[in-house]
């Protein structure tokens, strides 16, 4: 009986905080009772202990649901008595444990079940070694000197067989690579340390610096200090570093006979634990693409997004106009409960030669790449999901031309939109060229994703390799009869099209088994709420302000014929702001030319009490005062003139505006810096969020005009207030709240 064979003993698992690691442990706990200890090496995050991962991060999935409901009181005493979480690092030497810890290891382990690993396929070239090999061959090297000299199993991919055509064998790595390059898997991971540090020493090019200087300070503009530039030319050379890391582990990968960097330093880590393992019994388990539960804990539990689901998801929203593949390819999907239960079947073996296992279906229950396209597009045909505003979403038709066609068709795409948007960026700011701006954005954004998909995981859908699974079959046929239906893992009895309609596609589209977002506790100040002034916080504009400042300074008699001459400028200051907010403040402004500051002051200091105070929104005034009681970071943001908003400081903590330019005591009439507005107003608010550790994705942001709508989307929570017919639109197709702020007079006293 596999559980009795599990009496007593001891069981190491990394990575137990992973989709894969964490069915393991619900399945240990609940199948294997009388298993002595189970140990997780956990690294603890940012914010997080390792202890408060495991307990509320990993027991808080619903993946736990069925086992507190069996064990009921006694769920917590069941976990305290079974598992210890070690706080430590796979990629840290002696995975960053004490000594007592390390000692506890050697003499209790009897089993190693290696399951951490970067799974990005486009991972930076330094960060996968780091991962997949190091940590791997770290661990090996660490457990082979325990008392109990326990089984190491590594958790590889069963696409480590690279683009192969045929057979590919359950048996340890040879010496030649998938096209038959001879390997030397030492040789070859010093010879990536050296493209590392070749691409380290080509990030610090003094010119390529003075490049990512220029554009640090063009995104950041006036509000960016000398330490943000400088943090930012550094983000920059690191996204750099990334972006050629990626390539050239990619071509290197490619080059050998590999998709991508994820299966060639997989490889290159079965390679290295095999030449290294000593006299340890070695183990390599290759899943192929690991999907929802077929059963356990229950059916279509899934935590994440696995491999497939992005592309199928996308297809749902009709965002994949077509996807290369070949129809005739097979598809490997395994559900993760097949591959857990594979697992602990395995981890009683103590070979004396390396053991290797394939988890896959394509050899014994074949899925076609046609097949699973048309279970999927029947799904959605009959369960389509829902656009923003409420309609059922059309799935396209794929016609399967190919990879080189669908990939040139979308660079295609993209170059004429590059082009578009260079001819776009050229034309003065405004609403329209806005509008076409972002619509060519949306447009770019899904081609870029299309092209994306296609390059990652494209190469998937042109495989043909065949994974034997002849060994892993004959693993599950030595079973005991009570453990076959304890532990089954028979892939045949899974019928793709009942799994995708009833199980994994309901779970991909509903997640009703997703563990819960806790609630994130707000710290004060950490959250803000920013509010536009003119039109949303007070019912004026910039215009009014002008001509109530200047009236005052003008005599009664005069004052009828000035305002007469005035009003007849208001058309074209209005057509101007209809084209461009920022136009249109850097040419009202210079109606200021001349004035002395103090004197402004003076008057803006007037203007509260005689203009804005009866145009307050008493609405807005509630919301500001909420806000304010919720420990909220009060912030005004707008395109007015600092002497202007002064009076108001005392209504909120931070106030972001517009300054003019001083010659001689006087103003220019020129502004100081970029007008805030449009894209500027994102800008600067994210600059000063940044300054003040505010969280812009749980903020709030109030405004009311299209001009504002780059400031809204920078916010998690964005509010249309009195929004005119352009932004009321776009509030609508975005889902956002929309608020019409009653235009009543606000008593005097505040």
């Amino acid at each position: 009986m596999l559980a009795e064979s599990y009496r007593g003993k001891c069981v190491l698992l990394t990575g137990g905080t992973g989709f894969l690691g964490t069915a393991i442990v619900e399945k240990t706990l609940r199948s294997l009772p009388d298993l002595g200890r189970l140990y997780l090496v956990v690294r603890p995050s940012k914010d997080k202990s390792a202890d408060y991962r495991f307990h509320k991060d990993m027991l808080g999935s619903a993946a736990f649901r069925r086992l507190r409901e069996e064990l009921g009181d006694g769920f917590d005493g069941r976990v305290a008595e079974k598992v210890r979480v070690l706080e430590g690092d796979v990629h840290a030497p002696s995975l960053g444990l004490g000594e007592e810890d390390l000692r506890e290891l050697s003499e209790n382990v009897d089993v190693v079940i290696h399951s951490a690993a970067s799974v990005v396929f486009d991972a930076p070239l330094d960060a996968a070694v780091d991962s997949n090999v190091r940590g791997t061959v770290g661990l090996l090297k660490l457990a082979r000197e325990w008392s109990k000299r326990p089984l190491f199993m590594h958790i590889s991919t069963a696409y480590v067989a690279g683009n192969i055509e045929g057979d590919a064998p359950e048996e340890p790595p040879g010496k030649t690579t998938p096209n038959g390059t001879t390997l030397d898997a030492g040789e070859e991971i010093l010879g990536l340390e050296a493209v590392v540090g070749e691409v380290e020493n080509a990030s610090q090019e003094r010119g390529l610096l003075r490049r990512f200087e220029s554009e640090a300070r063009n995104e950041l503009g006036m509000v960016g200090s000398q330490e943000e530039v400088a943090e930012r030319v550094d983000q920059l050379r690191r996204a750099w570093m990334r972006e050629r890391l990626v390539e050239r582990g990619t071509e290197r990968a490619r080059e050998l006979g590999w998709n991508d960097v994820y299966t060639f330093t997989k490889s290159l880590a079965e390679r290295t634990v095999v030449r290294e393992r000593g006299d340890s019994p070695l183990v390599i388990l290759r899943p192929a693409i690991i999907e929802s539960s077929f059963r356990e804990p229950y059916p279509g539990w899934i935590q994440g997004s696995r491999m497939a689901d992005p592309i199928i998801m996308a297809y749902a929203k009709g965002l994949l106009r077509e996807f290369p593949g070949d129809p005739e390819t097979l598809v490997d999907i395994v559900p993760v409960d097949h591959v857990v239960n594979a697992i602990l079947a395995a981890g009683i073996r103590r070979p004396e030669e390396p053991e290797v296992f394939h988890v896959a279906s394509g050899q014994r229950n074949p899925l076609r790449y046609r097949d699973l396209y048309d279970h999927v597009r029947d799904y959605f045909v009959e369960n389509p999901l829902r656009d923003s505003g409420g309609r059922p979403v059309q799935v396209p038709e794929w016609s399967f031309p190919g990879r080189g066609k669908v990939e040139l068709a979308l660079k295609a795409q993209l170059t004429a939109l590059q082009v578009g948007g260079k001819v776009a960026d050229r034309l003065p700011d405004g609403h329209m060229v806005s509008d076409a701006r972002q619509r060519m954005a949306r447009a770019e954004k899904r081609a870029r994703m299309s092209l994306y998909y296609s390059r990652i995981y494209g190469a998937y859908a042109n495989m043909y390799a065949v994974f034997s699974t002849d060994r892993t079959k004959a693993l599950y046929e030595g079973l005991e009869p009570e453990d076959k239906e304890t532990f089954p893992f028979d892939v045949t009895e899974v019928r793709w099209r009942e799994w995708l309609h009833g199980t994994h596609l309901p779970a991909l589209t509903t997640r009703p088994n997703r563990k819960r977002r806790r609630k994130v506790e707000e710290k004060p100040g950490e959250v803000a709420a920013i509010f536009d002034v003119d039109g949303t916080l007070v019912g004026s504009n910039v215009v009014s302000y002008y001509a109530w400042l200047r009236m005052q300074e003008l005599p009664a008699a005069v004052r009828p014929l000035w305002l007469a001459a005035f009003m007849t400028k208001i058309p074209y200051y209005w057509g101007l702001d209809k084209i461009s907010r920022a136009h249109f403040n850097r040419a009202f402004y210079k109606n200021y030319a001349g004035w002395k500051p103090e004197r402004a002051k003076h008057l803006g200091r007037e203007s509260f009490a005689g203009f804005t105070l009866e145009r307050i929104f008493p609405d807005a005034l509630e919301r500001l005062r909420e806000h304010k009681a919720l420990g909220h970071r009060v912030v005004l943001l707008s395109g007015a003139l600092d002497f202007l908003l002064e009076p108001m400081k005392d209504l909120a903590d931070d106030v972001l505006c517009s300054t003019l330019a001083q010659e001689n005591g006087t103003y220019t009439g020129e502004l100081v810096g970029t007008p805030v507005a449009g894209d500027a107003r994102a800008r600067m608010l994210a600059s000063f969020a940044r300054k003040r550790n505010v969280d812009l994705s749980r903020s709030y942001a109030y405004a009311d005009a299209i001009s504002d709508l780059p400031m809204l989307e920078a916010v998690g929570r964005p509010v249309a207030v009195n929004p005119d017919r352009r932004l009321r639109a776009a509030a609508e197709e975005r889902g956002w709240q929309i608020r019409d702020w009653g235009k009543e007079r606000v008593a005097k006293k505040i």
